[in-house]
């Protein structure tokens, strides 16, 4: 008796082995998935964005011609990308109250809707702001997708949305995220990524990078910017203000 259940641990093992070796094979490359995600982002016609930090607040680092505003930090924001260089954004703002309003660019022109809704005015730019940053090639999205280091797939079974999902977690330099949140922060360490791809379709679902710099205080939680990607290739959503 002893034998044969010697021999169906056996058998079993084997069969655990194979499958485990069968799906590390079928596992896609990290960077094979970025790269795929990275090109269905700058082929798509638009996308959105849904934007939240969570942790210790996080100073935004907003500057028209070189003067420093109010310290003013973001609560949330919902924005709309039109390939190549169009950005509509309703940010909800904390400065010494709590603020929402309406930014809408095109390259390096803004207008802004304050309080959020109302007529369009004019804005004179923030420092290096360029909505196009963000597609641009060698800027923006591209330039933290290829520039992680390291990436490894940390779960093969992540959800976004209820959808499976691939998990990337990778770390990168600060000024490779800078663009992703169109130049309004200023990270001062690393940053730790988690990148979210969808198995189904291949897309890029979700980025939530944690600032290390903000890790160092185990009094406090650190600093996580969580940015949703979806709606690809939506109608516009927003009317842009008359050039």
């Amino acid at each position: 008796m002893k034998n044969w259940i010697k021999l169906i641990f056996l058998v079993a093992l084997v069969l655990l082995t194979g499958v485990a070796q069968a799906q590390d094979e079928l596992a896609p490359a990290p960077n094979t998935l970025l790269d795929e995600a990275l090109a269905q982002l700058q082929s798509a016609e638009s996308f959105r964005l849904a934007i939240e930090q969570s942790g210790e607040p996080y100073q935004l680092a907003l500057t028209f011609d070189g003067v420093n505003m109010l310290p003013a930090t973001l609560a949330s924001a919902d924005a709309q990308i039109i390939s190549p260089n169009e950005l509509h954004i309703s940010a909800r703002l904390r400065l010494i109250i709590p603020l929402a309003m309406d930014i809408y660019a095109r390259g390096d022109r803004q207008w802004l809707s304050f309080p959020s809704g109302a007529p369009w005015i004019p804005l004179p730019a923030f420092d290096d702001f360029d909505a196009g940053r963000l597609l641009a090639p060698g800027d923006g999205i591209e330039k933290l997708m290829t520039d992680l280091n390291t990436p490894q797939i940390a779960d093969a079974e992540a959800l976004v949305d209820e959808q499976p999902a691939w998990r990337i977690k990778a770390t990168a330099a600060g000024d490779a995220v800078e663009a992703l949140l169109f130049g309004f922060i200023d990270p001062k360490d690393d940053v730790e990524i988690d990148a979210y791809i969808t198995v189904e379709d291949g897309r890029l679902a979700l980025i939530e990078i944690l600032m290390l710099e903000t890790a160092r205080d185990r009094g406090k939680d650190p600093s996580v910017w969580h940015i949703k990607f979806y709606d690809y290739d939506a109608p516009r959503g927003f009317n842009a203000p008359a050039s």
